[in-house]
């Protein structure tokens, strides 16, 4: 239960904050106040606004559509392997992780677990290639972070989309690591019944911190892609 109440809230903030730095950057109603609650006030009645839009234009045609002019389609022959592997991958464990860890008390079974199994080796060995071949393109951005901590004041921290991106692919890249240990700990004789339990947790509370990293991370892209 406990678990469940964290992944909820904590993937919820996750998106609202996708959210607000669309809705910051987007909408000029956003910056005509200097009030918090009427930011927030603001920032709702864009979320509904946005969600019946969404709805009413939201098909299985539109979908295919999306899905079809996806750039991965249109890389080199490797680099699309890579990333149909890599993101097929990670979705069907979220998929399944999450699932079963929410609504299926008893947890992962059977062929799921099998297919879980499987597609984290697959996205383990995806995820040492791309940060191997593409993580230099994260290791720096062009200022560095200027904090103002006192202020506590987002709008005065300096903290940039940019910057956000690259903390959060890191964050990704230490979370499926942490993924991979804990997955494969459990499966050698060292654990004791305490210590494959700790595991366990471990594994699940990485899995969220993997998830949260990818929310932020693809929704950053996406919008400058959209912006672009």
């Amino acid at each position: 239960m406990l678990f469940t109440i964290v992944t909820i809230l904590v993937l919820a903030a996750a998106f609202l904050g996708i959210a607000f730095h669309r809705f910051w950057t987007t909408r000029e109603e956003a910056k005509s106040t200097i009030l918090y609650a009427e930011i927030v006030k603001k920032l709702f009645a864009w979320l509904a606004l946005r969600t019946v839009q969404m709805s009413r234009r939201a098909s299985p045609k539109a979908w295919w559509a999306y899905i079809k002019g996806l750039p991965l389609w249109r890389e080199p022959v490797p680099e699309k392997w890579l990333s149909i592997c890599f993101y097929g991958s990670f979705l069907y464990l979220a998929a399944s992780g999450f699932f079963f860890g929410i609504f299926i008390p008893r947890g992962l079974f059977g062929y799921p677990l099998v297919g879980h199994v499987m597609a984290g080796a697959l996205f383990a060995v995806c995820l040492t290639i791309l940060v191997l071949f593409k993580g230099r393109n994260f290791i720096a951005v062009p200022k560095p972070a200027s904090l103002s901590l006192a202020l506590l004041d987002i709008r005065k921290m300096g903290i940039t989309a940019a910057r956000v991106k690259l903390w959060a692919f890191w964050i990704f890249a230490a979370a499926g690591f942490l993924l991979t240990l804990s997955a494969l700990l459990p499966m050698l004789p060292l654990l004791r019944t305490g210590g494959q339990r700790f595991m366990f947790e471990f594994h699940r509370y990485s899995a969220l911190l993997s998830a949260v990293a990818a929310i932020v991370f693809a929704g950053l892209e996406l919008f400058e892609k959209a912006r672009a």
